[in-house]
């Protein structure tokens, strides 16, 4: 894991000290010590570099007074800790400062665990600490009895899924393997099959999912199969329970862990596969703190450990489709769904013509009213899908136009009907629902759009005896909440659910016979170059939802852009022909797969420093790329600008996106720029974030 650490902090510009706060579950943290030294010469050369001592005279020079006083006693006692230090210069920010040095390259932080002669209940960090330390094998316990799963008979496709991975799993060699799958096709079973070889091999699996929702119905197939040696690791979880998995973990008490975006860093030993399901989600991109995909970072895994790694998905991200397409992964393909079942046929409702009788559009087209009802009489399910949630997108007054708007953030407040607030979903900000305009005083605030709150009490209206559940963020607040809805629902103990993107993926209930997409749109219409893949893979998941019991499933898509290719595509099944549309999009514009991108922000509450910030680090990239090294990299610098929702949280926002071909060139032309630009000393109050391979750079 060491290596992997060093990628981490390498590839997405982060100090080795940060590294190990993200990786590290907080009672882990807690129990660490955090020490100060100065860098290692390079090549643990020890005759003086009259280069690099003038080099850090001029950066030493241009500290401010306190920075100088912290560094001169570091290198006079040459360790510290971070504790001592904070009690030695209390009128320092010293995490911040020591942050600053630590970029500098002055200094560098380590963090340490105790190391007590026994290990016992309470001090079992020295076990998690050993973990990463050695790479040996495991007792994968007894799991060698056959199941009833294991006697199902597989696909001729899935059966060479199942033979590709096991002659890597046999050779203990890094492979990447792009399973592309329709939904319901049978990617879980050669995962499972796929680990349970793994384990017999004396290894250990590691299996991640991007949503929690999705990792409790995946723990119970893993159970079933390998019984009590599986752990579970998930951000729902409290910091006890994650801390006892980490601790079965590192005991090598485990042979497979199952998880979401987190899990990518559990201390597994002599691991033998990796599986990343539904690899495409945004999800497993990190997007605070460090800004890690997990996805990667599997890869990254993998290849140190010389263990295969499993991409799996209906619907692939169109990078890791193109690089099955190079070769640099293999594509594994399975075509139909198991036991010869049909994909739901797919309608495509045109709201325009719903509006044209000059009225606003229903929530629900005709063609949705009627096959709601005929679902229910003929005693079946309903999934309704809409990504938004609340009531109303925003209240606005129809007599002097006021929109009602969040204080911190440059959005709009959403409405919540249920709750009777108005809430940020970017900051949290709520406030009570106004009966009057605040503007001009007078009751005439309307809502407009509309959100999963609305569309189940438009439903209630429609079919007043249909039982009903919802699935948002709103509604999975309390703990055990997603369980027990999601159990109830399989129990058919509800008729219609309503859900966000909660709703759109792993789900595999066989009563599930029709599937409403509400607004199409919603995603369409981002600014985002990623707005068109991001609505075939919502459409193509939740249209998964429908038909896979032995009834032929209807997916109902409304939308005012009918001809659209991203929509056209997902109601035919055919990824080839989106990927193939897209792949001309992004390489006419220079987008990934055929760019790589770095996204610099810069947020501070004063928005003419964050702008002066952010013009400084133009200059300093601008100075970097004169150099011949970057003459012929075909590079390319858009903004600074200020961010498309420029205010969240009080801070102010803008941002400077590089992009070119070549990834290690442009991670060069941005280091380099990084250091120049500590060098000048930018302000303090201004945050520099660096994201590499953004998902979002709204």
């Amino acid at each position: 894991m060491k290596n992997v650490w060093k990628w981490i902090a390498h590839y997405y510009f982060s100090s080795s000290g940060a590294v190990l706060q993200t990786i590290l579950p907080r009672t882990v943290r807690h129990q660490s010590t955090t020490s100060v030294a100065l860098p290692k010469k390079k090549g643990g050369r020890k005759k003086p570099n009259t280069e690099d001592d003038r080099r850090k005279q001029l950066l030493v020079d241009r500290l401010k007074e306190g920075e100088k006083e912290l560094l001169a006693y570091i290198t006079e006692k040459k360790r510290s800790s971070v504790k001592t230090l904070h009690r030695r210069f209390p009128q320092l920010a010293t995490r911040g400062t020591l942050q600053h040095l630590e970029s500098l390259n002055l200094i560098r932080l380590a963090e340490s665990f105790p190391r007590p002669r026994t290990i016992t209940e309470s001090n079992e960090s020295i076990a998690m600490a050993g973990a990463y330390a050695e790479e040996s094998t495991h007792d994968s316990g007894d799991n060698g009895e056959q199941t009833q799963w294991d006697r199902l008979s597989l696909t001729s496709a899935q059966q060479n899924a199942q033979s590709e991975v096991e002659n890597a799993l046999k050779k203990g060699e890094f492979r990447v393997f792009l399973l592309h799958g329709v939904t319901g096709s049978g990617k879980t079973e050669v995962y499972l099959r796929a680990a349970r070889y793994a384990v017999s091999q004396d290894k250990s699996a590691l299996f991640l999912v991007p949503e929690i929702a999705l990792t409790h119905q995946l723990v119970a197939q893993v159970r079933q199969r390998f019984g009590g040696s599986v752990a579970v690791l998930h951000s729902a979880m409290t910091g006890k329970e994650r801390w006892d998995e980490w601790k079965r973990i590192a005991r090598r008490e485990i042979a497979v862990v199952v998880g979401a975006r987190s899990a990518i860093f559990a201390p597994l030993m002599n691991l033998g596969l990796i599986i990343v399901d539904e690899e495409h989600e945004t999800a497993y991109k990190q997007e605070d703190g460090i800004r890690y995909n997990a996805r990667d970072i599997a890869i990254v895994r993998g290849k140190i450990s010389s263990c295969p790694v499993i991409l799996g998905s209906a619907t692939p991200a169109l990078e890791s489709y193109t690089h099955s397409q190079t070769q640099h992964y293999t594509a594994l393909t399975l075509p139909t769904r198991v036991a010869a079942r049909p994909l739901p046929q797919v309608e495509i409702v045109d709201l325009r013509r719903e509006s044209r009788s000059g009225k606003t559009a229903p929530i629900f087209s005709t063609r949705l009213q009627q096959a709601l009802r005929a679902t229910y009489q003929a005693g079946k399910q309903s999934v309704l899908f809409l990504n938004r949630r609340g009531y109303a997108n925003y209240l606005q007054c129809r007599l002097c136009g006021e929109t009602l708007s969040c204080p911190h953030c440059s959005v709009s407040l959403t409405f919540h009907l249920q709750r009777k607030i108005l809430c940020c979903h970017y900051c949290g900000f709520t406030r009570r629902s106004l009966e009057t305009c605040p503007t001009c005083k007078e009751p005439a605030l309307d809502g407009s759009g509309i959100g999963t709150e609305q569309v189940e009490d438009a439903l209630k209206h429609l079919l007043p005896e249909v039982r009903i559940a919802r699935l948002d963020r709103d509604t999975v607040k309390r703990r055990g909440t997603l369980d027990r809805v999601l159990r109830a629902w399989r129990a058919h103990e509800f008729d219609v659910l309503i859900g966000t993107q909660m709703v759109a993926k792993g789900h595999d209930v066989p009563g599930v016979t029709l599937v409403g997409v509400i607004l199409a749109d919603v995603t369409l219409n981002r600014p985002d170059f990623r707005a068109a893949e991001r609505t075939f893979q919502l459409l193509t998941q939740v249209a998964g939802r429908a038909g896979r019991g032995q009834d032929l499933g209807t997916v109902i898509i409304q939308t005012y852009a009918p001809r659209h290719y991203s929509i056209q595509c997902a109601a035919r099944h055919d990824f080839t022909r989106f990927a193939a549309q897209e792949q001309r999009y992004r390489k006419q514009l220079g987008y990934p797969p055929f760019t790589r991108l770095i996204n610099v922000r810069f947020e501070g509450r004063d928005g003419q420093q964050v702008e002066a910030t952010a013009s400084l680090f133009l200059q300093k990239v601008e100075q970097a790329r004169q150099s011949e090294e970057f003459a012929a990299a075909g590079l390319q610098i858009l903004g600074p600008a200020p961010a498309p929702i420029e205010r969240i949280k009080g801070r102010e926002r803008w941002q400077l996106l590089v992009k070119g071909p070549d990834r290690p060139l442009l991670h060069a032309l941005i280091d380099k720029a990084r250091g120049t630009f500590e060098q000048a000393k930018p302000p303090r109050t201004v945050r520099t974030i660096i994201d590499v391979d953004p998902y979002s750079v709204v």
